[in-house]
């Protein structure tokens, strides 16, 4: 962690008034993103901790070893910003804000993972997704926010597949097992033979 302090972007002018609108838009978890056909890699050169880039649908993010000590760690850095009245940008505080979005349960810290973006060294992913969801407790994004170029690219780009959300959000709820897809499927077929059933009826009547 130390070397990511290092090479840390240096900017230490004060903040303006400007800076103090809090910045309010969500970005969606990587496994809504993944399934919207954005794809993840890890930053091969890596110069800091916070080179995190998104163009064409691939979010380049450096990895991160997740041991013991990162939690406090990663406290540390975001309490020394929080107290800060000199820093145009909270590096750990923003951080922290878009790995909380970026992860929200185990099956994101499960992709990031094989992604080789996190390296889990405490074993259990759901302490993983939680650990991020924790540190960001108490921190709030400003307008001059680390990561928005990155959070705006993202939702843009979700918002230009609105097909391919439709049809994530179909497979996710009514075909994420075989069980689930071949009620879904009965359900259809019981729905479209009743309405050709009442169709029938109706053009009957008719004559």
């Amino acid at each position: 962690m130390l070397e990511y302090v290092a090479s840390c972007p240096r900017n230490f002018e004060k903040l303006s008034n400007d800076n103090d609108t809090k910045w309010n838009k969500v970005m969606p978890n990587a496994t809504e993103l993944f399934e919207v056909r954005f794809s993840f890699a890890k930053v091969n050169h890596m110069t800091s901790l916070f080179d995190i880039k998104f163009e064409n649908g691939l979010m380049e993010i450096p990895s991160i070893d997740v041991v013991d000590s990162i939690e406090t760690l990663l406290q540390n850095f975001i309490a020394y910003e929080q107290q800060s009245i000199d820093l145009q940008y909270l590096y750990f505080s923003d951080y922290a804000i878009f790995m909380d979005q970026l992860i929200n349960s185990d099956k994101d810290v499960s992709l990031l993972r094989r992604k080789r973006i996190i390296a889990n060294w405490i074993g259990d992913h759901k302490k993983v997704a939680s650990l991020f969801n924790k540190i960001r407790n108490e921190v709030t994004a400003y307008s001059n926010f680390y990561f928005k170029e990155v959070f705006t690219k993202a939702i843009k780009h979700c918002d230009e597949k609105p097909w391919n959300r439709m049809r994530e959000s179909l497979k996710h709820n009514y075909f994420s097992s075989p069980w689930v897809g071949a009620s879904t499927m009965t359900a259809i077929t019981l729905l479209i033979l009743t309405a050709i059933q009442t169709i029938l009826a109706i053009t009957s009547a008719l004559k």
